[in-house]
């Protein structure tokens, strides 16, 4: 299976660029699952919630329409970010989308500085979807600094976590390449590149296997990632002849009852 991420710059407020490029980097490579920046449709650095909700849109609106049109003429599944409108809430969303239409989303659990004034928090529970036999999990950036949300996906089966990112600090790579490890899942964790609205953004995508191994790595300007792995590696959860990772748990000790 070939997974690879698209690393690049999102024009502020500009769909319909944006979705251009996006277009454009999807036909020029090759992959069957593309990963996307957090709201890289629309791009980040809201002013209020006003500015947000101006941009937000319905999963069943234009621009996303618009992605499904892009996977169904390459022939892929594609994650990326939007500014999700739901009635009068807006979430930062993962929306998956493949040649027939959307197939799962995942509204970001665990909002990060002012998401938490212009943002609701997500209502969706830890997300699997399922692409050309593979179980895929899905996260939304500051949702990397919480192990047991991956537990539960690495527990469900999955056989690569997909993190769609904004990263302003270093930590979202380490930790993914922690939850990689702790679960022996594959991951995915794309950043944007550029400046916003003042704020830097450096990049340093990651594909990563299911030892934490990196696999292939951006730097600090857009450029799009491929690499072709077998996801079923992930099921074995044995790392030697006596440890396994499930199964050496001690849950009658820690589980979590206070």
């Amino acid at each position: 299976m070939k997974i690879g991420f698209i690393q690049f710059v999102p024009k502020f407020g500009n769909k319909k660029e944006n979705i251009a490029k996006i277009k454009k980097l999807v036909k020029n490579n090759n992959a069957d699952l593309f990963v996307l920046p957090e709201m890289c449709t629309t791009g980040y650095m809201v002013a209020s919630r006003k500015e947000l909700i101006s941009m937000a849109e319905s999963i069943d609106g234009p621009t996303v329409q618009s992605l499904i049109d892009v996977a169904r003429k390459n022939n892929t599944c594609i994650i990326f970010g939007l500014p999700e409108l739901f009635g009068d809430k807006v979430f930062s969303t993962a929306v998956v989308v493949d040649p027939d239409g959307v197939i799962a989303k995942h509204q970001k659990s665990h909002l990060f500085l002012k998401e938490k004034i212009f943002f609701n928090q997500g209502e969706t529970k830890p997300t699997i979807f399922e692409w050309r036999g593979a179980k895929i999990g899905l996260g939304v950036c500051y949702d990397y600094m919480f192990p047991e949300y991956w537990r539960v996906l690495g527990l469900r089966g999955v056989d690569i976590f997909c993190n769609t990112a904004n990263f302003v600090f270093d930590y979202g790579f380490k930790m993914m390449q922690a939850r990689s490890i702790e679960n022996g899942v594959f991951s995915i964790t794309v950043n944007r590149v550029g400046v916003e609205r003042g704020q830097k953004f450096k990049g340093g995508s990651e594909i990563v296997d299911n030892k934490g191994n990196i696999l292939a790595k951006g730097n600090d300007t857009e450029c799009v990632k491929v690499v072709e792995v077998d996801p079923t590696i992930s099921r074995n959860k044995k790392w030697n002849e006596y440890n396994d990772l499930f199964k050496d748990r001690r849950i009658d000790l820690y589980k979590e009852d206070y």
